[in-house]
């Protein structure tokens, strides 16, 4: 009969990765809501008070336990998830050893209330410490409850390995949230010190789940990812102009099951390739589906780290499911003017920036304002109207424009925001753009496009780095790299480990068009740089290339690409005037592109404003 719980032999259990199962609530919680889930529920409810220290009850209304079994479910080596040796090559399950409530009821006061569904009445375990269980009979409702109580009472030594009670709350709240995006088809209910925290409807969508945590703003900035097969991987992963500064928001689950990985980490950071910033990570929940004997869980006491057969066929998946998801939401990011204030009196003041409570690094974005002062069909006129912006030139494509430092506070308002978008299908890729106009150049930094009824912002200096980019690695590719001599060399001393990183890549840099000789202990010339880098941003473009080095040793190609994108950044000229002329040939460039639409450093190189949304700020529509 299904879900019997056997006391496994002593040759089974030795072949188990054992380790310290109860180490603090958080683990407790995650061991009895994967018992629930083993056990078939679809709806479970999770209560914590004072950080789960005090209390931790689970109930769900899964297929409950046999009287006759409820004793054995606190015995070591105890379950009915595995029966065999054969079996721990199969696990399905995401409990398997039969320890967890054993070792719970050592070191709390533990009762388990249980009715299985074909019993007309259930059964009551308590337990606490050394002390025999108690099991009476009573009426219940069908599932299962487990009760913990007072963690630790007996041990005071573990005791004080507790956090405190904040500490230990946040601990638990993200393995809840960890469950509740491994099952999307579970409805979780988390309360804490008797406040409902999370909720999730158990409908099977893992963005409705993501929504419950995160709050449903974050749902314009996700992404779906499918890529089918016998490694299938599906879940979510957020826009690359949607970032954290920590990996704390890559999430892994295989088979359900929730995985840490270095590995298919860097597999997904490799996926967005130069669409991230330095130092920023992406948001992802992504589920990875094998054949239970592609991988083995039996490995890591914690069963965090997995072993998976074929990793280097589940890594190349991860990495092109990723990239392929980002290139057919290759749209730039929408401004939007929706919910904007009145206009104030006086000058524009800076935007501002609140925080979600549901998540300390998820922040609103900056709204606009002064938004009025832009007219929706004739950008340049109304500016000029306003007193934000004069012309000191005029042409075809509507001048060169120098604003005032209000408008330019607007415009750093404007360029600063990303907010949900509500016309996203009608966005076309900038690379795209055919029937356009140039209406001009504002800062020497940005173009203004008309398309239809968007205005294209496009940050020159990024559209110019991606270019340069894409011309020097096909001129590497052929060995075509033009250089430049420098009139006066350029000489630097370096650490041991700086100059022996540069050394070892000698022929590498002078494929790219550096030409560098050892010239005394630890320092070196270089005789050629690049055409176009200027000495001046000599020491800022060696720092660039050492830190591009150190973090891609051990591949050639990943090596190569890193020092052209450090090269493109020093050969780009802040502020530089663009003629028409100019202007013109950067905007066929850049819809002759085909590489992505961001610099090689992962700012975008457009964003786009909608007519729509300066006729709501006009107030023209409601």
């Amino acid at each position: 009969m299904k879900h019997r719980i056997n006391v496994l032999d002593e040759a089974i259990y030795k072949r188990i990765a054992a380790g310290e199962v109860v180490v603090n609530p958080a683990s407790v919680v995650k061991e009895l809501v994967e018992n629930s889930m083993d056990a078939e529920a679809t709806a479970i409810t999770i209560e914590i008070a004072q950080g789960g220290k005090e209390l931790i009850r689970v109930t769900d209304n899964g297929v409950g336990i046999i009287a006759e079994d409820v004793p054995l479910a606190v015995q070591k080596h105890a379950t009915s998830k595995i029966r065999s040796l054969s079996d721990l090559e199969q696990i399905e399950t995401l409990g398997f050893r039969g320890e967890a409530l054993s070792s719970m009821a050592a070191v709390s006061r533990l009762t388990i209330k249980t009715r299985p569904h074909d019993s007309v009445e259930g059964t009551i375990l308590s337990v606490s410490g050394e002390h025999r269980p108690e099991v009476s009979s009573a009426g219940l409702a069908e599932g299962t409850t487990v009760r913990v109580e007072n963690l630790f009472y007996n041990i005071p030594a573990r005791m004080k390995f507790l956090k405190n009670t904040a500490r230990e709350t946040v601990n638990v709240t993200s393995v809840v949230s960890r469950l509740i995006f491994a099952n999307p088809h579970i409805a979780i209910k988390y309360i804490n010190n008797g406040k409902v925290i999370y909720h999730s409807p158990g409908n099977g969508s893992l963005k409705d789940a993501v929504i419950a945590v995160y709050g449903k703003d974050i749902s314009h900035r996700l992404i779906d990812l499918e890529y089918p097969g016998e490694i299938a991987i599906h879940g979510l992963i957020s826009r690359p102009d949607f970032l954290y500064k920590g990996t704390n928001h890559i999430c892994f689950f295989l088979n359900s099951r929730y995985i840490q990985s270095r590995n298919l980490q860097a597999a997904v950071l490799r996926g967005y390739g130069e669409r991230l910033l330095r130092g920023h990570f992406p948001f992802s929940v992504l589920h990875v589906t094998l054949p239970p004997d592609r991988a083995d869980v039996n490995v890591h006491p914690g069963k965090l780290q997995v072993m998976l057969y074929d990793e280097a066929d589940v890594l190349s998946a991860a990495e092109h499911a990723v990239r392929a998801a980002l290139e057919e939401d290759s749209k730039p990011p929408v401004l939007s003017l929706q919910d904007i204030p009145p206009a104030s009196s006086g000058s524009p003041s800076a935007p501002s920036v609140s925080k979600d409570s549901k998540d300390p690094s998820f922040h609103h974005y900056p709204q606009l304002r002064s938004a009025e002062k832009l007219y929706r069909n004739d950008w340049k006129t109304a500016a000029q109207e306003s007193g934000y912006i004069r012309t000191e030139t005029s042409s075809a494509y509507g001048g060169t424009f120098t604003p005032n430092q209000d408008f330019k506070e607007m415009i750093h308002s404007v360029a600063e925001y990303h907010a949900p978008v509500s016309e996203q299908e009608m966005i076309e890729d900038v690379r795209r753009l055919l029937d356009y106009r140039i209406i001009g150049q504002i800062w020497n930094t940005y173009i203004i496009i008309e398309c239809a009824d968007l205005l294209y912002l496009i940050d020159q200096h990024a559209a110019h780095e991606r270019i340069n980019f894409e011309r020097m690695k096909k001129a590497a590719a052929g060995g075509t790299v033009a250089a430049q001599g420098l009139l006066v060399p350029y000489i630097t001393t370096l650490t041991a480990e700086e100059f022996s990183l540069l050394m070892k890549n000698k022929d590498l840099l002078s494929s790219l068009g550096f030409e560098l000789e050892e010239f005394g202990p630890l320092t070196l010339k270089f005789s050629s740089f690049p055409a176009q880098i200027e000495k001046s941003s000599a020491e800022q473009l060696i720092e660039e290339i050492l830190f591009e080095l150190k973090n891609t040793r051990g591949d050639i190609l990943l090596q190569r690409e890193a020092v052209i994108r450090a090269s493109c950044r020093y050969s780009i000229k802040a502020g530089y005037e663009l003629s028409d002329e100019q202007i013109e040939e950067l905007m066929k460039e850049i819809t002759e592109l085909d590489a992505i639409p961001n610099c090689p450093h992962g700012r975008p190189i457009a964003i786009v404003l909608q007519k729509s949304d300066l006729q709501k700020g006009f107030k023209r529509t409601v």
